[in-house]
């Protein structure tokens, strides 16, 4: 029985000896590694330097939209367009680049506005005239200029003296709803 309390005496001696050990070699094993960490941080901080940038670019499922200020009537014109094929991944810069003269308003992968201010007068300005008998539609063009658009077939026989004597002047519509509803004025 003396033997066996001695075992376990001894067995217990070592095993408490064994965890002091192991608990002193973790102790120095983790203040190295501590110091370690310490010193590659310092070394990764001061050292890493930028090689590449990511730059935006125009994704293809991205939204494209051109604005149009027209200066001789004051008019603003904003327009969404399908996206051009050859602008897909392209930067800011790059885009710039391919159309110069209009200035990017919005940019990122998915939304990009171009705009641009044009002297001139935009499309929705049109005006009815007499012309043989009949009214016609002409669309008002730079510096006053007046393109035939179409003929409405109304004649001329059903109508006022007071809307003869403004169709022979001229009555300036905008728009193609105003348009359409001022002929229909006319039927």
């Amino acid at each position: 029985m003396i033997k066996v309390k001695r075992i376990i005496f001894y067995s217990m001696l070592i095993f408490v000896f064994s965890i002091g050990i192991g608990y002193f070699y973790a102790c120095l094993w983790k203040k190295e590694n501590i110091s370690n960490l310490k010193l590659d941080n310092s070394v990764s901080t001061n050292s890493v330097k930028e090689t590449a940038s990511v730059e935006e670019k125009v994704s293809y499922n991205a939204s494209f939209a051109l604005k149009k200020y027209y200066d001789k009537c004051g008019h603003l014109k904003f327009n969404y367009a399908e996206l051009p094929a050859e602008i897909i991944n392209l930067s800011k810069s790059e885009l710039e680049n391919m159309y110069p003269d209009w200035n990017i308003e919005k940019f990122s992968s998915n939304n990009i506005v171009l705009s641009k201010k044009i002297d001139d007068v935009c499309d929705d300005h049109y005006v009815l005239k007499l012309e043989d008998e009949n009214i016609d539609v002409f669309h008002l063009a730079n510096d006053e200029e007046l393109e035939f658009f179409k003929s409405t077939g109304i004649s001329t026989e059903y109508l006022t003296n007071e809307d003869i004597v403004n169709l022979q002047n001229g009555i300036y519509v905008y728009g193609i709803s105003n348009l359409n509803s001022a002929i229909e004025d006319f039927e």
